[in-house]
């Protein structure tokens, strides 16, 4: 006899749990709150009718473990409850009671997903009065302990016990309860724009958290854009819902500007603004978030409501048509970013002159600029490009028509030789106006008090300014230092040491640790030549008003015998022992002596030398014939009056004040 064969579908609850798509993280975390919540207020509409979900309320309650940390929620509501109907419903894989509201008839597996077992209790309305049951949802068994009662007319409505969440998924739980209030307003923001509105509260404790007040009480500004779009080959009608809110409201942690695209009433997909509209928070304290909803987007969206079945190009298209509203929407904000943009343009265009070969007034240059592109830095990056592809434009313009002999070719050249032209003024300009702030610099620097002395301690201060401490030209390249302020000359070198060990800078010296405070070992940078005789540079700061000199401990002196070690020693060296030069007795040396000029340090400059004033200031030289040494004495002042005075044509022909 032949054995009974069964046909048909075999049902695999837990397989098919498995194989839903809901990874652990912080978006997924609140998933089954959400279908919870979502399934109170169907059940609302259910009892009381959609005109009247004012009479709905929603209580979302949160729990923690001894340690303070969120383990779950408790649901509850006064909807219709679990009528036999809606039982039947929830015990149907895929049911389709839902359907036509947009439900999938998975949401309730979603919580076996997260959690293994959901404790379900309600209270429903039939012919004999009231009906209470209570059971636990579980893979194997959906109405595990069913158990019916008697039930209380005033207690109609379902409780759904989310807890406890595994520990894979409870990680994820915002720890703070208006962090889920937030994501809850986020994910049910079409309901929060009807006037007709559950009442749904989170409590935490003592703490209890009314959304609608939230929301309601928070709105800054609100408008609705209707906008069509082509979707599976059909016109689409469209509706943005534009909210101005604090900056907390968002659908995750980081409070950012978005649009989310939703389906029958619930956010499905989150779209970043910050990119768009160049604020992470407007006016500091508010944020966009904008929902778009539509029978298409209704009737595409997949089992687990997190994405649609509509092309990428669909669904973009939606996303640039809600973009261009959303500017729209904050217009004010914008044109507050844009205001910056011009000014920042136009600080930058000031600092450096080369961006002002850029073709456009600040404004038309702001109006390129993407409203994500704020920073000071961005700025300059973006102006940078815009003065290269400006250049290469013109240049390959030229290039062009040369290359196919065009009747124009005279033209383009003019334009190129133009832009060259344009370049090269803007880029001097540029390298004057820095010497400009740098001069600014400099002398705010000569106001400079120690704080714990209040004297006028700015050697190492004024050093820096010039050519920072303690590195060399292995570590600074030739416009990473001052030392111009000085000597025009020194302005290019090939070598340099700045407060180094006179053991890295010559070999075997008789005192491998003086430190010069500048040494320069040759100048000509691109002009490199071995010759002998060209002549090397010392710098020697001194504290101002010190005048305790005498003729054994003097700047003078000090200068001399680093000489005398410098050419017992014969050859200049790198950092790495590398030779630079030689250095032979006859090869001359030029010191500079920037100090204040006091009574004992003239009294050491009679003594030690023929040193005559310049005319016109308080500086001193002398050439010491028996050292080959040119020596030079100059006050912080006068060093920086000199530099001025060299600079000043520059800068007028610029049109800067000097």
């Amino acid at each position: 006899m032949d054995a009974k064969v069964q046909t048909g579908w075999e049902n695999d609850p837990e397989g098919r749990i498995r194989n839903l798509s809901l990874a652990p993280n912080a978006k997924n975390a609140l998933f089954p709150l959400f279908e919870a919540v979502m399934n109170s207020i169907h059940a609302i509409e259910d009892r009381f009718g959609k005109d009247r979900l004012s009479n709905g309320t929603v209580m979302v309650e949160m729990h923690r473990d001894q340690d303070g940390e969120a383990i779950g929620f408790t649901v509850s509501d006064n909807g219709v409850g679990f009528t036999p109907t809606n039982l039947s419903s929830f015990r149907r894989m895929d049911s389709r009671d839902k359907e036509k509201i947009g439900g999938k008839g998975v949401g309730r597996l979603v919580w076996l997903k997260v959690l293994d077992t959901v404790k379900v209790a309600s209270v429903y309305q039939n012919e004999a009065g009231a009906q209470s049951l209570n059971f636990s949802f579980k893979i194997k068994d959906p109405t595990d302990q069913i158990a019916f009662g008697a039930g209380d007319t005033s207690a109609i409505g379902t409780s759904i016990s989310l807890v406890p969440y595994r520990s894979e998924y409870s990680s994820h739980i915002p720890k703070k309860a208006a962090t889920v209030a937030n994501r809850l307003l986020a994910h049910f923001i079409s309901y929060f724009v009807n006037i007709s509105h559950p009442k749904i509260q989170i409590v935490d404790g003592a703490n209890t958290i009314d959304l609608f007040e939230t929301f309601s009480g928070s709105v800054e500004r609100d408008q609705d854009f209707k906008f069509s779009v082509e979707v599976v080959s059909l016109s689409a009608d469209i509706v943005l819902h534009c909210f101005l809110l604090p900056k907390a409201i968002s659908d995750d942690e980081k409070s950012t500007n978005a649009v989310y695209l939703g389906a029958n009433g619930r956010a499905v997909k989150r779209f970043d603004m910050d990119g768009v509209i160049g604020l992470k928070a407007i006016n500091g304290k508010f944020a966009y978030l904008g929902y778009v909803e539509s029978k298409a987007l209704d009737d595409s969206v997949n089992d687990t409501r997190t994405d649609f079945s509509l092309s990428e190009d669909e669904i973009e298209n939606i996303v640039d048509q809600a973009k261009e509203r959303v500017r729209i929407f904050l217009a004010p904000e914008l044109e507050e970013i844009r205001q910056k943009q011009v000014d920042l343009v136009s600080m930058l265009r000031i600092e450096h002159p080369r961006f002002l070969s850029i073709a456009g007034t600040e404004k038309e240059i702001a109006e390129t600029l993407h409203y994500g592109t704020n920073k000071r830095e961005e700025i300059f990056v973006e102006l940078s490009r815009k003065s290269l592809r400006q250049y290469e434009r013109s240049k390959n313009d030229f290039k062009r028509s040369v290359k196919k002999k065009l009747p124009d070719i005279q033209a383009k050249a003019k334009e190129y030789v133009a832009t060259l032209k344009q370049e090269s003024i803007s880029s001097l300009a540029e390298y004057v106006m820095k010497r400009k702030l740098v001069l600014e610099v400099f002398e705010q620097s000569l106001k400079y008090k120690a704080e714990e002395t209040q004297t006028s301690e700015y050697e190492d201060v004024l050093h820096d300014v010039i050519c920072p401490l303690r590195t060399t030209s292995q570590d600074l390249d030739y416009d990473d230092h001052n030392l111009w302020i000085v000597d025009d000359r020194l302005a290019f070198y090939s070598y340099f040491n700045s407060d180094t060990p006179m053991g890295k800078q010559v070999s075997n010296p008789p005192k491998a640790l003086d430190r010069p405070d500048i040494s320069v070992f040759d100048l000509g940078l691109g002009f490199h030549n071995d010759d002998e005789s060209s002549p090397i540079t010392i710098i020697e700061f001194k504290r101002p008003k010190i005048d305790n000199y005498t003729l054994e401990k003097n700047p003078i002196t000090q200068v001399r015998k680093y000489v005398e070690d410098m050419r017992t020693a014969g050859e200049a060296i790198r950092f790495d022992g590398t030779p630079v030069r030689t250095i032979e007795e006859n090869t001359p040396f030029t010191c500079h002596i920037i100090a204040d000029i006091t009574p004992k340090l003239r009294d050491v400059m009679k003594a030690l030398g023929n040193f005559h004033k310049r005319a016109g200031s308080n500086t001193y030289y002398s050439w010491d014939s028996s050292f080959s040494i040119f020596i030079e004495v100059s006050s912080f002042k006068d060093v920086l009056e000199s530099a001025k005075s060299r600079n000043r044509a520059f800068f007028e022909r610029i049109g800067l004040n000097v």
